[in-house]
């Protein structure tokens, strides 16, 4: 019987510094998806309390904005931490800022003190990922890395199914405060197993400090590629994302009359489904990634249907109603493609992983992800100002354009060799 367990944990590429990146993915991540799925309905009441000049989209662009800016510095504080003190404290220190967020959005009032909390509350993952790279590059050997990062898909997508269903019926029941409460409760479940975990890690006796312009100057042209086709991806995809619930609950309420705690417990059931459709991708396209001579196809089908969901999201259900179909079973089409988007992912972070050298692998995993988030960020915003200028059918059709052309531009040189 252990013998069988050493087998299946190696298959998997599982041991115990894997295993501590899936506590912090896996708590942290539920407790994200518990307070963030209904953010925007909150932040909606609060601005109407408030009476802001804002609307509820510019507030949620705003916070789309701040967030990837500041993910983009997170991302290069991350790998720094990691690179100095090791992974142990990068994935503790990782915690802190939700924490912080936490303290705003209970004792605070109005839209601004929500946008600041959720700011600091998002910054747990670009201050872990560096450590989670160098953790499974160091770790756990080359032929097994993409089925790592599958698993490691699959915990951060397990919050994405639990994390709405609860978030759901805790809105419902008792308002915004239990999602927060629920939410807190994990931050100090992930923090305490993960040190536990963690205690045989150690940072490198001497890092080399290697500047981040040298860094950026020696990454791989194949890396460079794939940097800016995903701006591009992540440009189009910035532009539904978060505005995705508020679409599917302003949809529901006006075609059907229902109230918000209904519609907002079928967006949750949405985004479960969603992530149920991806979980059932991530073995089965990782082992088949490692038989294929490369990773490009199967970024490129992620890229893609990247780019069409916001499309799908507008059209199906239109195509419903011209049909005589319930809008719902469009909806249900839309969200089970943006779970098929998940195909590629595990390719890509461990094409990403095994591009950068073991020394340097933490700060230029941090170095990639913060050029992209800067990259990015004003794409919220300008979709929150479309979204109040022009209304939400152009905006997400907008960025699905953005989202194509990008993957049209990878495909392309990933044909003549890159």
């Amino acid at each position: 019987m252990a013998r069988l367990t050493d087998r299946a944990a190696d298959w998997f590429g599982f041991n115990r510094a894997s295993a501590a990146i899936l506590v912090v993915i896996g708590c942290l991540g539920l407790s994200e998806e518990i307070w963030s799925s209904f953010l925007s309905l909150h932040l909606r009441d609060q601005v109407a309390l408030a009476g802001s000049a804002f609307s509820a989209a510019t507030f949620i662009g705003i916070i789309g904005f701040a967030k990837n800016l500041a993910e983009g510095f997170g991302y290069i504080a991350g790998g720094t931490i990691a690179h100095h003190l090791g992974p142990r404290i990068a994935l503790t220190v990782s915690a802190l800022p939700m924490t912080g967020g936490f303290l705003l959005m209970l004792f605070g009032s109005g839209p601004w003190p929500l946008v600041a909390g959720a700011l600091l509350m998002t910054n747990w993952e670009p201050l872990s990922v560096p450590a989670t790279f160098d953790v499974i590059g160091s770790h756990v050997r080359k032929e097994r890395r993409t089925i790592a990062f599958a698993l490691q898909s699959i915990q951060k997508r397990l919050p994405k199914i639990v994390g709405p269903a609860i978030a759901g019926v805790a809105f419902g029941l008792a308002g915004y405060w239990l999602n927060l409460t629920i939410a807190i409760s994990l931050v100090g479940l992930a923090v305490g197993l993960q040190l536990a975990l963690t205690s045989h890690l150690r940072p490198k006796a001497a890092p080399e400090d290697v500047p981040l312009k040298t860094i950026l100057q020696t990454m791989p042209p194949e890396l460079k590629q794939l940097l800016t086709a995903e701006i591009f991806i992540r440009w189009g995809d910035w532009f539904a994302r978060d505005f995705a619930v508020l679409y599917v609950v302003s949809l529901l309420t006006r075609e059907w009359g229902w109230t918000d705690p209904a519609a907002a417990a079928t967006a949750g059931w949405l985004l479960a489904l969603m992530g149920v459709t991806a979980l059932a991708t991530y073995v089965p396209m990782a082992k088949w990634v490692d038989r294929s001579a490369s990773p490009r196809p199967f970024i490129g089908t992620t890229f893609f249907l990247f780019s069409i969901f916001p499309i799908a999201l507008v059209m199906l259900p239109k195509v419903c109603r011209y049909f005589g179909l319930p809008i719902t079973a469009g909806l249900v089409v839309a969200f089970v493609i943006n779970g098929l988007r998940e195909l590629g992912e595990p390719a890509r972070k461990a094409l990403i992983s095994t591009g950068f050298p073991a020394p340097i692998r933490a700060r230029a995993v941090g170095l990639y992800w913060g050029l992209r988030s800067f990259a990015f960020c004003p794409a919220p915003l300008v979709a929150g100002v479309l979204w109040s200028m022009v209304g939400p059918d152009v905006t997400f059709l907008l960025g699905g354009a953005i989202g194509l052309a990008g993957t049209g531009w990878y495909t392309l040189t990933s044909a003549r060799g890159g």
